[in-house]
């Protein structure tokens, strides 16, 4: 009889004790599912998994040591990525990935990158909206492509392309051909002596030449009347530029450079236009 009152007691007991736990604590998985989404959002300020669990879970939580479990991770990842994606279908929230391929293109076109790469542009200038696709690669326009192809850019483009950066104040410091080389691709990378069309300053006839041009090299037969309303000297220098920037992307030079030993193209165009 005595033995069955005092299992009743402790039974009453035990209840008590249970009935007494905080309402409130978190189970484990509830607490590690509440620390992935704090370490998600960066708001752990430096708090380990078993001091977070004392802290912000309650009593539930605090009978077990173990890190959280990795199946609450995949979960709290999971909730990130679908977040991530309904902000990639919200046009407040972010660029389009075809938005942000084009503002990356522009920006590469105007020299203003300053050494992004595509996916660190992506995450720096086009919000949310554009994280749910961290694989995908611009879209290239159609001068990107003929970069890409080793085509390079036309030495019309490159002058141009040169021009806006030296008034957007974009060169650093970098010289023509210097940034022929480094953005104009590869057709624009074999001739030091050739001035951008922004740059070219007559300063004098060039000397008379002593050799023959390469077969099939093409020479202007007259001087351009867009520069009529300049000096000969000066009006001839820039005909026979816009003859070689046209001859060059024809590779049609024949290995003839703007000005070389023995007379390059400049020299040789300008007595035929004298003549």
């Amino acid at each position: 009889m005595l033995i069955t009152r005092l299992i009743t007691l402790s039974g009453i007991a035990i209840a008590a004790s249970l009935l007494a736990a905080p309402a409130s604590a978190l189970t484990m998985k509830e607490c590690s599912a509440k620390y992935n989404a704090a370490k998600d959002a960066g708001t752990l300020n430096g708090m380990k998994w078993n001091d977070f669990r004392k802290a912000e879970c309650a009593a539930d939580a605090g009978a077990a040591t173990a890190a959280p479990a990795k199946t609450e991770k995949k979960s709290a990842k999971s909730t990130k990525k679908a977040t991530d994606t309904e902000a990639s279908s919200d046009g407040a929230k972010g660029l389009t990935m075809q938005e942000c391929s084009a503002k990356y293109n522009a920006a590469k076109d105007a020299g203003s990158l300053g050494g992004k790469t595509w996916n660190q542009f992506r995450k720096a200038e086009c919000g949310p909206g554009a994280s749910a696709a961290a694989a995908a690669k611009p879209a290239k326009s159609s001068t990107t492509a003929a970069v890409a192809e080793g085509k390079g850019l036309t030495m019309k483009e490159c002058s141009a392309k040169y021009q806006a950066a030296k008034t957007g104040g974009t060169l650093g410091g970098m010289k023509w051909n210097d940034f022929r080389k480094t953005e104009c691709g590869a057709n624009a990378a074999d001739d030091d002596t050739v001035p951008a069309a922004s740059e070219a300053t007559y300063s004098g006839e060039p000397a008379a030449p002593t050799a023959r041009a390469p077969g099939g090299v093409k020479f202007p037969t007259a001087v351009s009347k867009k520069y009529s309303n300049e000096s000969p000297g000066k009006a001839r220098m820039h005909t026979c530029l816009d003859q070689y920037y046209a001859a060059k992307d024809a590779n049609a030079l024949g290995g003839l450079k703007w000005i070389q030993k023995g007379g390059g193209y400049y020299s040789l165009c300008n007595a035929r236009l004298k003549s």
